[in-house]
């Protein structure tokens, strides 16, 4: 997480100075990085033990962290809270990601920015379950798939949506559709990245190369910056 804070701030004018949500925050780890640093972040997570573990873990290293338990598509917050939203690997689980976009927007203040990972569906390695081209297969066959091959987890345990046949995945264009729908203006990390680190004209030249063929198929994640 030490080095996640560290990319978005390097991308993100500002950032320090926003107050940030950590929807999905898991055991804590983006929350208690940011109280490290004097932060001002909050988090919302719907497993209540991950709750439970995140605050005894910011205890133990003399951290205090706000995180509360609770659904993303329907997050007890107020309106126009927050300037930045870290939305980090949570986008696959939730029941409903076009309600969670529609509650992200909601809590948001104007002008406010979200960071969100959303898994590739034609991805050619599945970070979920190692294995290749599972994306590419229908969602029943996936299933199968993971059986045979022992894959499976014990999704009995997890109260968020883990088994392939109920994750939401993506193409590029199908998830920025589904954004701009809710009113933000969407861009990929990826190209920000690319005319940072090389200017015009390599940087210009690199993003359509990525554009037209490592984004489509190669990399499992897409990582988008939503503004709105």
């Amino acid at each position: 997480m030490k080095e996640h804070l560290n990319n978005l701030a390097a991308l993100i004018p500002n950032l320090y100075n926003k107050r940030m949500l950590d929807v999905g925050a898991g055991e804590g780890g983006f929350l208690i990085e940011c109280a490290k640093r004097g932060l001002k972040a909050e988090g919302i997570e719907l497993n209540q033990s991950k709750v439970e573990r995140a605050r005894t873990k910011a205890l133990k290293e003399g951290l205090d962290i706000n995180i509360i338990q609770g659904e993303a598509e329907n997050m007890p917050l107020s309106d126009s809270a927050f300037d930045f939203l870290n939305v980090a690997e949570v986008i696959e689980h939730v029941k409903d990601p076009e309600q969670v976009l529609s509650e992200m927007h909601r809590v948001m203040q104007a002008l406010g920015q979200a960071y969100v990972s959303v898994h590739n569906r034609f991805g050619l390695y599945d970070t979920h379950f190692h294995i290749y081209f599972l994306g590419w297969m229908p969602r029943s066959l996936a299933e199968k798939y993971l059986t045979l091959l022992k894959k499976n987890k014990d999704y009995e345990k997890m109260p968020d949506n883990q088994r392939i046949s109920e994750m939401h995945y993506y193409t590029f264009g199908q998830f920025k559709k589904l954004a701009q729908r809710k009113g933000f203006k969407v861009t990929d990390l990826r190209e920000i990245k690319l005319f940072k680190k090389f200017g015009y004209p390599l940087g210009f030249f690199l993003v359509l190369c990525y554009r037209m063929s490592l984004r489509p198929l190669y990399f499992s994640t897409f990582h988008y910056l939503l503004e709105k």
